[in-house]
């Protein structure tokens, strides 16, 4: 009898186990031949996403981990007929064996009609990458571009990511964070789907414009190994990455080799600066330059092991080190505007070195009832050093000469909990979050100081995601305590700041949605400290000490629709600043000072329309942005308005294994405090070819000008200046792309990751121009 209940208690427990962790696959084929990159999602009843993905090279799907339910599973692809397949009561892992589709191609008006591939959810878009987009990218990077997801802008030259919105990026797979050169490995293959927070929750900090997760599969044996180059024949300007992965049973190992570097011999500046004294008089000065060298040299490494136990508990340990220097030679023939033959021979040198070295341990445990936990801890440690020489010499006398040395360190640690509880319609999010650092800056040459600073920085919130019927709505709190100190001075402040967002879905191809919060803005500490620098003979930069915390407003009003080829979203966007930390000019006998402080208020009004349509003939797809920027500027002394309209327009052609694209954009300028900053006006052409995991690819930057700058203008009352520096390389620049893939052993999905902690401010006060 006592075998026999035994018996039975584990045939229960087995049954109830396996009740809860179910396994869904099957085969995608057409005729005889299997379907590859067909899309496979997996609904509730109504409508909510389960789980989905794509089909591998021999039509196969798995999904796993899903519960006892009713299912409904939809299948698309370019070029076949969707289906639907309703899964009634599904109680027990299911093999549904191969599930046939019929080939099709709806035309209207010669353009090929497809499935929609985006699934918005409460609090995030899910994206399933198309065949056409997955062949025809070699990396996440080109992946992305051929998404073209809403306000997100790709920049293949430099590889950078980047939002229309104010703040950051966060990039991840699978949840844990990820740096842009692990984007650049992935196989667009492994790409399962990607998951878009456009509008992302507090636990994402308030600095972030936007998270970008790529849910890819994860091998249980094997691994992969990828290289990606791009290199110009006649400039010296490369960036290179290695990356390999091993997975062993439970275990993954990670090496990451990131190597970047540049050599331009022809870049140059041309300021007009005007000074205006208390007598009344002013002086008008120009600088003429000549062609010098700007390099600089980065590699970034990384080494990471994690281990997980599926539906249990994850742990990520990552070292990451990141090491840079930087040299930028400046000469110049200074004179005043009536005067040109009374020049002087200008010369301002700058070197720099940084070492930033990281430890990320992470730790996820996943409870029943749909709870979890996750806890991060990241340790940084940051030396910097930089060193300057300006001179000006009239012939062979010496006028000015200045001599600067900062060596900076700076120690910091960030702590962050987060506890999660998910509900049939919502979520609920609590999280708390301490960072803590130490920075000590010693300057030396002409100006002789040392600083000491402590900041301290404490957030805790709560948030609940709901939805009711077509309505999607958020209320979360966030409370902080921000803590600076040095030698004896600095501020201490207790905030409480609400956040709401709400949505209203009119079908399954149009929102609209509201988002409003408040927010605590912290003095950079490099503005905090209490040092001077000069500049020039008549300039000179200083810290302020006294900063205070400033607050932020803002408001987003946001309208999305998409039918068919056609998508596009008009985003407006307000924002306000009370005592903001912005800059002024001060003017000490014949000397004039650059400095900041807390100003009256900063105004910012960003209405813009995004406008998307293809692909035509599953060719081209075309997309347009165009928006204006609005700033109200006011200072103590001082209030400035300023209007900037601009545009992109982008255009992507996929056929067979080529592929091309095309990029423009004028000036996107920025106006704060008194300084106008002109943004990058360029155009980008390139085009690839992809022969199974190799791809081979030319690109090349403004091949239609030959006169890249940049620059900003500041409308001091008793400073007023003009700066543009030149940079010749950055027009014609050729580059040759060329990366390889080669992986090995099966795969299954990852857990996530979800918190992105890092320090990267090392603190110290600018010392030129």
């Amino acid at each position: 009898m006592k075998k026999l209940i035994i018996a039975t208690a584990c045939l229960c427990l087995g049954q109830l186990l396996f009740a809860q962790s179910l396994q869904l696959k099957g085969r995608i084929v057409s005729g005889k031949e299997a379907v590859e990159f067909a899309n496979v999602v997996l609904q509730a009843p109504d409508s909510t996403f389960i789980s989905g993905g794509i089909t591998d090279q021999k039509g196969r799907f798995n999904m796993n981990n899903l519960r006892t339910g009713n299912y409904r599973l939809q299948i698309s692809c370019l070029g076949y007929e969707p289906r639907q397949i309703e899964l009634n009561n599904l109680k027990s892992s299911h093999d549904l064996g191969d599930i046939a589709i019929d080939s099709s191609a709806v035309a209207l008006d010669e353009v090929t009609v497809t499935a929609a591939h985006v699934i918005n959810q409460i609090d995030r878009k899910i994206l399933l990458p198309t065949s056409q987009q997955l062949k025809a990218s070699n990396n996440g990077l080109a992946l992305l571009q051929q998404m073209k997801l809403s306000r997100i802008q790709i920049d293949p030259v430099n590889r950078a990511i980047s939002s229309s919105g104010d703040g950051d990026v966060q990039l991840r797979i699978n949840g844990v964070t990820a740096e842009i050169q692990e984007i650049l490995s992935l196989r667009p293959e492994d790409v399962i789907r990607i998951e878009y927070h456009d509008d992302p929750g507090m636990r994402y900090g308030g600095n972030t414009a936007a998270v970008i997760d790529y849910i890819v599969r994860r091998r249980d044996t094997g691994g992969y190994v990828s290289f990606d180059t791009q290199n110009s024949p006649h400039v010296i300007f490369g960036d290179n990455n290695l990356i390999a992965k091993i997975n062993h049973k439970k275990s993954e190992f990670s090496v990451n080799v990131y190597d970047h570097y540049r050599g331009l011999n022809h870049y140059w500046r041309e300021n007009s600066e005007t000074f205006r004294f208390a007598d009344g008089s002013s002086f008008n000065r120009v600088e003429e330059g000549t062609p010098d060298k700007l390099k600089e040299h980065s590699t970034w490494v990384s080494a990471g092991y994690s281990y997980q136990e599926p539906e249990k508990w994850f742990f990520n340990a990552s070292f990451r080190g990141y090491f840079r220097t930087e040299r930028q030679n400046t000469s110049s023939k200074l004179f005043p505007i009536n005067q040109p033959d009374n020049s002087v021979a200008m010369k301002d040198y700058k070197n720099s070195h940084s070492r930033r070295p990281s430890v990320d341990l992470y730790f996820q445990r996943t409870l029943k009832n749909k709870q979890s936990i996750i806890l991060n801890v990241v340790g940084t440690y940051i030396d910097s050093k930089e060193e300057r020489t300006y001179e000006e010499k009239q012939q062979a006398s010496t006028l000015t000469d200045i001599y600067s040395l900062i060596n900076g360190n700076k120690y910091s640690i960030i702590g962050e909990g987060i506890y999660e509880k998910g509900f049939k319609k919502g979520k609920l999010s609590f999280g708390i979050k301490h960072q803590q650092s130490i920075t000590d800056n010693d300057y030396a040459g002409t100006t002789l100081a040392s600083t000491k600073m402590k900041e301290a920085y404490t957030t805790a919130y709560a948030e609940f995601t709901g939805k009711l019927n077509h309505f999607n709505y958020s209320l979360g709190v966030l409370g902080n305590r921000a803590w600076f100190d040095q030698e004896g001075e600095g501020y201490q402040k207790y905030s409480f700041l609400p956040r709401l967002r709400m949505s209203y879905n009119f079908s399954d191809n149009a929102f609209i949605r509201y988002r409003g919060d408040i927010s605590r803005n912290t003095p950079e500490l490099s503005d905090m400290n209490a040092v001077e620098q000069l500049i020039d003979s008549l300039q000179l930069r200083r810290g302020n000490p006294s900063l205070k915390i400033s607050t932020t407003y803002r408001n987003t009003l946001y309208f999305d629709y998409r039918k068919g080829l056609f998508s596009g979203n008009l985003n407006i966007y307000y924002m306000y600043e009370h005592r903001p930390v912005m800059e002024e000019t001060l003017r000490e006998g014949d000397l004039f000072i650059h400095t900041v402080n807390n100003q009256l208020s900063f105004q910012k009004l960003n209405p813009e329309l995004e406008l998307k349509f293809g692909p035509i003939k599953n060719i081209l797809t075309l997309s347009f942005t165009n928006g204006i920027n609005y700033y109200d500027s006011k200072g103590r002394n001082y209030h400035h308005t300023y209007t900037n309209w601009y545009y992109r327009l982008e255009a992507m052609a996929n056929y067979k294994n080529w592929s091309g694209f095309f990029q423009i954009q004028n000036h996107r300028n920025y106006y704060y405090g008194e300084t106008l900053s002109y943004g990058e006006n360029y155009h980008i052409l390139g085009v690839d070819y992809r022969y199974k995991q190799l791809n081979v690819g030319v690109m090349t930057l403004n091949p239609f000008s030959n006169n890249y700058k940049r620059g900003d203008e500041n409308f001091s009352a008793l400073a007023p200046s003009r700066n543009w520096w030149y940079l010749k390389e950055s027009s014609r620049l050729f580059v040759v792309r060329l990366s390889w893939n080669f992986s090995f052993g099966r795969k299954f999905q990852s857990v996530e990751k979800r918190l992105n902690n890092e320090d990267n401010n090392a603190g110290t006060l600018k010392s030129g121009k």
